[in-house]
């Protein structure tokens, strides 16, 4: 596994120089999930190498070993923005000192990326012309990306030339090792050794100054035993612990470099190589009382010490100076260390309190960062909360079809579209001039309230939509376009929001069953003028006493639609049958339902709705015209709606609180007058009817969850 700042690298190396289109060819070919990936997320190492045979194959030029060196010196400067150049800066004053540095700055990264298996480099040899350099990773195939990398570094930060070879492929079955010459002007080696020579002669330091010093040092003779163990290193293993004589991997695991414990092989490494061991025995049991005692969290307690391995000639012995790796106070009180026990003589415990100190600053703002964190996703949920309702008030102002092209970014004045059939309903309370002459403001307001409240909640049940009320309580309402499929070929806006998200929730809105019953535009409009109708007898005028006169009339016919206005857009209806509509509301008679010849003819023969003749109605503009009444719902109409009396009032109760609402459902029609007739009169056709009506109820039970068979609320 790598981390996603390799991958980022390589991103922003294809796009900067063969453009984002080709690496958008490159994530359509290998099928990636997204386009760029997550700098500290964890990948697939070989999707790397994928990437440069499928860049190679793209441009048609070059080989994969090619656009993998590319990567590499991509990788360098594409880090500099998250300031890594900086180590790089200070890792030494020349391009050796650099090779000598890499595995101690991959070890230094440890804590930005801990779960990194870095790779292993060190440098067995050196003259004038350059070095030799090994490389070790369990990583197949990033030799070349190794030498974009090297080349990059030098020429950016030393201003140095280099050419690099693969000397030696001593790789097994197990690693990746690849022997370098890296040739560059290796200069400063003459200066080291003139250095060396001018140094003063200095006496024998004492093994107890030594162990003063390193109080962690471990002497390890040509067996790779122990010959001797500073005292901080001794003090946190039992008293009785046998540790002299002992060879090192019976005490100690070695972690880095992964290397076998012998001689000839620590001294070809230990020159530039951090070496990290990590104790296999138990520790002091004084340790983990003292945990508790604190009261901190148990933590397994294992000493690891880091530092490199050093030849004393004059002894012919290694000497291990090192020190402990401790980044907490419970980890310095897991392996029963104090700051005692620690070197005066480097930084290690001034270097320890002030991690702790910053332990503590990061884990405040860890808590505030977690505070903003929760937060955020109340926010979060707040906005989807605030944009469904901006979406459903969208879907009541707009018929159902419009209001998802506008989701799609059509522009809304571009929006103009003919229907060939609808149904349009006018209602109107003719006491409306006695309450602007007779009462206050408020209670005019009150009551027009009262009147529209009760219209929209009829309208709820019914597939219909409002296209506008006025000030004198006038009601329209429209049938016959709600169905209406939606056409993008219009022009876009390029503020569109997610047309997955607006298909998403009209496809919910669709789902609301208004029509189970597969009613035509005009038998819907009736069951929604009845219900207007019965509901208007239950609100009362106060000025009269009495219930408030409804006129209502519905006409069908030719009209056409699109939103008016640039700020404040309204959808609206124009046509000869919007005229003709009001018309015939106004020619009717209060509490009666009035309709046209065309709304007649839809609904002739209907097996839900009586009509009867009104005869010759003189229009304004249209002269003479035969129109007639609804006089009420047949039988089968209202058995639909009693098959199951549950979902009527489990709706009613549900879709609103307000007093009016439930008055205005079908069921409390009176229909006793015309019951009789109606079953007597009802042909072949209504007793099929019927059987279908019934089969239909059942079914939406199922699929509403219980409600009126007229709403999916």
């Amino acid at each position: 596994m790598i981390y996603g700042i390799l991958l980022e690298s390589c991103r922003d190396g294809v796009c900067e120089t063969y453009g984002s289109a080709t690496w958008k060819r490159i994530v359509q070919d290998l099928n990636f999930e997204h386009e760029s990936f997550t700098t500290l997320g964890r990948y697939e190492a070989n999707i790397i190498e994928r990437v440069a045979e499928c860049l190679a194959e793209i441009l048609h030029e070059g080989t994969p070993d090619l656009y993998m060196q590319f990567f590499g010196e991509c990788f360098v400067r594409f880090f500099t923005n998250y300031g890594y150049d900086k180590i790089l800066r200070v890792a030494g004053r020349h391009f050796r000192d650099f090779l000598l540095s890499i595995d101690q700055l991959h070890d230094s990264n440890r804590f930005s990326f801990p779960k990194m298996k870095s790779p292993l480099f060190h440098v067995t040899e050196e003259d004038e012309n350059g070095a030799v350099l090994h490389y070790k990773s369990k990583r197949r195939g990033f030799q070349r990306y190794i030498v974009g990398q090297l080349k990059e570094c030098a020429a950016k930060f030393f201003k140095e030339e280099i050419s690099i070879r693969i000397q030696d492929d001593v790789s097994s079955n197990e690693y990746t090792h690849i022997v370098f010459r890296v040739d560059f002007h290796n200069y400063k080696l003459k200066t080291i050794g003139k250095r060396f020579v001018q140094n003063p002669t200095l006496p024998d330091v004492t093994s107890a100054t030594f162990f003063k010093v390193f109080p962690f040092a471990i002497i390890l003779d040509p067996q790779m035993r122990i010959f001797h163990i500073g005292e901080s290193v001794k003090n946190v293993f039992p008293p009785k612990t046998q540790l002299i004589g002992r060879h090192l991997d019976d005490v100690f695991c070695l972690l880095r470099p992964d290397i076998l414990l012998e001689w000839n092989r620590v001294l070809s490494y230990g020159r530039h190589i951090v070496f990290v061991i990590e104790s296999r025995i138990a520790l002091q049991p004084t340790s983990s009382i003292i945990v508790k005692q604190l009261g901190t969290a148990p933590v397994t307690a294992h000493l690891r010490l880091k530092g490199q391995m050093k030849l004393i000639s004059a002894w012919n012995m290694i000497a291990f100076l090192c020190h402990p790796e401790l980044t907490t106070a419970e980890e310095m009180l897991s392996v029963g260390l104090f700051l005692h026990d620690i070197n005066f003589y480097d930084g290690s415990s001034e270097i320890l309190i002030a991690g702790m100190q910053h332990a503590r600053t990061l884990q405040a703002a860890i808590d505030k960062q977690q505070a903003w964190i929760t937060k955020l996703q109340g926010s979060k949920h707040e906005l989807m909360e605030w944009r469904r309702k901006g979406k459903r008030l969208l879907y009541n102002i707009m018929p159902r079809h419009i209001a998802q092209m506008l989701q799609e970014g059509v522009l809304a004045n571009s929006i103009c579209e003919s229907h060939k059939l609808i149904t349009v309903l006018f209602a109107y309370s003719i006491d409306f001039k006695d309450v602007v002459q007779k009462l206050a403001p408020q209670q005019i307001v009150e009551s027009i309230n009262a009147i529209i409240n009760a219209f929209d909640q009829c309208s709820e049940h019914f597939d219909v939509f409002k296209v506008e009320t006025k000030a004198d309580s006038s009601y329209m309402v429209v049938s016959g376009i709600q169905d209406r499929a939606p056409t993008t070929q219009r022009r876009a806006s390029t503020a569109s929001g997610s047309s997955i998200t607006s298909v998403a929730f009209s496809e919910e809105l669709n789902g609301d069953l208004k029509n189970p019953l597969g009613l035509n535009q005009a038998e819907v409009i009736a069951g929604l003028a009845l219900e207007m109708l019965a509901s208007s007898k239950k609100i009362i005028n106060p000025v009269t006493g009495q219930p408030f006169r409804l006129k209502t009339g519905f006409h069908s016919g030719s009209a056409v639609g699109g939103i008016v206005g640039a700020k404040n857009v309204q959808y609206c209806l124009f046509g000869d049958t919007v005229n003709t509509a009001s018309r015939i509301t106004t020619t009717g008679e209060p509490g009666r339902i009035h309709i046209s010849d065309t709304a007649y003819l839809l609904l002739k023969g209907s097996p839900y709705f009586d009509v009867e003749n009104k005869g010759p109605t003189e229009l304004k503009g249209k002269g003479t015209v035969e129109t007639y009444w609804l006089v009420g719902p047949k039988s089968t109409y209202t058995t639909a709606i009693e098959l199951d009396p549950l979902l009527l009032v489990g709706e009613r109760h549900s879709a609103s609180g307000h007093s009016h609402h439930h008055h205005g459902s079908p069921r409390h029609h009176h229909t006793g007058s015309h019951d009789s007739h109606n079953r007597n009169a009802a042909d072949g056709r209504g007793s099929q009817a019927s059987h279908r009506l019934s089969t239909t109820i059942n079914r939406a039970s199922h699929a509403t969850t219980g409600g009126c068979p007229f709403s999916g609320h």
